[in-house]
């Protein structure tokens, strides 16, 4: 399981139960966990702690990344937020694409003219952290 989340490889109910019994079985319990997490899904736990492998996530921004359309600032604000998805794991805020180093370059608005670009990029983004859930 940890091997698919840091490969950005869904999760299945299977693999949720196997981490159930570890988590909640081997290393707490399940209410010691919610105490502190709340009801935070377990794949995106162990995401954040992980992270994600920079080819998986470049694989997931692949069809931007590789986009002869796409110009300078565009492919910086792209692998700004692969490198953020790495460190991190997941993207649930995007709050952060409104500061640096996202808007080192302009914001969302002023660097994707075409908002069907940007909701590519968007789309890509709730694909990698749904890939940390179970489908």
């Amino acid at each position: 399981m940890i091997a698919k989340l840091k490969g950005n490889v869904p999760l299945t109910e299977a693999d949720v139960k196997v981490l159930e019994g570890i988590m909640w079985n081997e290393l707490g319990t399940r209410q010691d966990y919610e105490a502190e997490y709340g009801h935070k899904p377990l794949g995106e736990f162990v995401r954040e702690i992980v992270g994600l492998d920079m080819t998986a996530a470049k694989e997931a921004f692949s069809e931007f990344l590789n986009d002869a359309n796409l110009d300078s600032r565009q492919i910086y604000f792209v692998n700004q937020i692969v490198e953020y998805i790495v460190r991190n794991g997941l993207m649930k805020d995007l709050s952060v694409l409104q500061e640096t180093p996202f808007t080192d370059q302009g914001s969302i608005v002023e660097i994707f003219t075409d908002l069907s670009v940007w909701m590519g990029i968007r789309k890509a983004i709730e694909q990698v952290n749904a890939n940390a859930v179970a489908a």
